[in-house]
């Protein structure tokens, strides 16, 4: 949890009136996740008071998901309400949270501090949990009502992890013109220099053409490859999906690009010829490179 800032102005307050039709005598919580893919689904209430029970907070989801509307009425100093969200990833890419910014028109009556999910990426179908916490103070007035607003701030993730068939391609096209290519020869052995001082498994120091053409190779595999050859395959566009930064963000059975990498690379280093353990991490590396490129 941190404070968050809480500043007053006058364009602001115009946005809480404006379009804003939730009011505090409406009881209950309504959920409207229709438009935003990175949605608030759920919010309820509840606060500090027990043998006497004056004060309201209520809650609601608007904006089709992207904000919670907040309204406490009949607080009083030493009042503190709680408001639980749950915020959902129903896009297919990953998220990256750059803000939950809280605009609170009313800070000289109200103190908010939040569950601080910046810099937290969230996978497509994942959930997170936050918790907001209001507490009146003595500068609030009597039978007033406060009105706050909770709102996601997200960036999407952009580019994707591509495909062997894709990088393939990338090869082929520079080496043998076919067709034009979508990353340059030049880029190209950038990334396999790149490889080169960061791999346990993949060294590519010829000159251009012969570093295009041993990764090609590599990616094309034997005639009858073997599960080793499939693993390097696969490795090696991981690798390429890493070195042109088409992986930040993006993790599957909750290992990140560099996870896999190195546990693939583990298993090469230490010849477990065993075809499950191969197969195992072939089948990680290929799931990842997948994930935004049907090839």
């Amino acid at each position: 949890m941190r404070k968050l800032a809480a500043t007053l102005i006058l364009t602001i307050i115009t946005l809480l009136t404006i379009g804003y039709s939730y009011a505090c005598k409406s009881g209950g919580v309504k959920i409207k996740p229709e438009r935003f893919d990175i949605a608030f689904i759920s919010v309820e209430t509840s606060d500090n008071e027990a043998e006497i029970d004056v004060a309201v907070t209520l809650a609601e989801i608007t904006q089709g998901g992207n904000t919670i509307e907040i309204c406490v009425s009949n607080a009083y100093p030493g009042y503190e309400a709680q408001v639980i969200y749950i915020i959902k990833n129903e896009g297919e890419a990953p998220a990256y949270f750059n803000s939950l910014t809280i605009i609170n028109p009313s800070p000289e009556a109200l103190e908010i501090t939040t569950t601080d999910h910046v810099g937290i990426w969230l996978q497509p179908d994942q959930t997170i949990k936050g918790t907001t916490i209001i507490q009146i103070l003595k500068g609030a007035e009597e039978n007033q009502q406060y009105q706050i607003r909770i709102i996601i701030g997200i960036s999407f993730q952009e580019e994707r992890p591509r495909s062997l068939g894709f990088w393939k391609k990338q090869f082929d096209a520079n080496l043998e013109k076919k067709g034009r290519p979508q990353i340059d020869a030049e880029t190209l052995e950038e990334y396999l220099d790149q490889i080169t001082g960061q791999s346990r498994i993949f060294e590519f120091a010829g000159n251009q053409r012969q570093n295009l053409q041993q990764a090609l190779s590599i990616l094309e595999m034997p005639r009858r490859p073997t599960m080793e050859d499939n693993l390097k395959a696969q490795l090696l566009t991981l690798w390429l999906n890493e070195a042109a930064e088409w992986t930040n963000g993006y993790a599957v059975e909750g290992m990140s690009a560099e996870q896999i990498i190195e546990g693939s690379e583990e298993a090469l280093l230490n010849d477990l010829t065993d075809k499950e353990q191969y197969e195992y991490w072939k089948n990680l590396c290929e799931e990842f490179n997948n994930i935004g490129d049907s090839g």
